[in-house]
């Protein structure tokens, strides 16, 4: 079980490095956009596109890192009260629901990414990008999260069932 924490983190990590370097991408583009509107009235006419596609990869490359550093919402108000093994098996519940979850929508992503490439899909923009290239984002990303969510459930399993070896 370690070595899938261990992998789950790494994956996460690098995950998340692309994101960070999207979301500078994503300023990049912006300050270059207002540059040359400012000084040269033109544009690059794809800031809005592209900042958008980066925004993408910000966040599905960011949810399996946000799950390992515990930044997703969670209404404690209720788990606080809760006892300790019961919080870690409501925990290994509702990862396991996330996981199906998360596992439905990639396979309804693959699909959406597949059939842009099938049919040729690209952009109304003048870059005219093929589809299937930024829509790749969401599937990745949602790989990287469901291997964090099951080194995140086997973490929680495994605290709920050292929790009833102890009584």
């Amino acid at each position: 079980m370690e070595k899938i924490i261990r992998f789950a983190q790494f994956l996460s990590a690098k995950a998340a490095l692309c994101s960070s370097l999207a979301m500078i991408l994503i300023v990049v583009l912006i300050l270059v956009e207002v540059f040359l509107r400012s000084l040269f009235n033109t544009s690059t006419m794809i800031t809005d596109e592209y900042s958008a596609y980066l925004y993408v990869v910000l966040v599905f490359f960011g949810l399996g890192h946000t799950l390992a550093t515990d930044g997703h919402i969670r209404v404690k108000v209720v788990t606080f009260r809760l006892p300790e093994r019961t919080r870690h098996g409501l925990d290994a519940l509702v990862t396991g629901a996330a996981l199906g979850l998360t596992g439905f929508a990639l396979v309804f992503s693959l699909s959406l990414v597949k059939e842009a490439h099938s049919l040729r899909m690209v952009s109304e923009t003048p870059s005219q990008t093929p589809m299937w290239i930024p829509q790749s984002a969401i599937p990745v990303g949602l790989i990287v999260f469901m291997v964090q969510l099951i080194a995140h459930g086997a973490t929680a399993v495994s605290r709920f069932l050292a929790m009833r070896s102890h009584r």
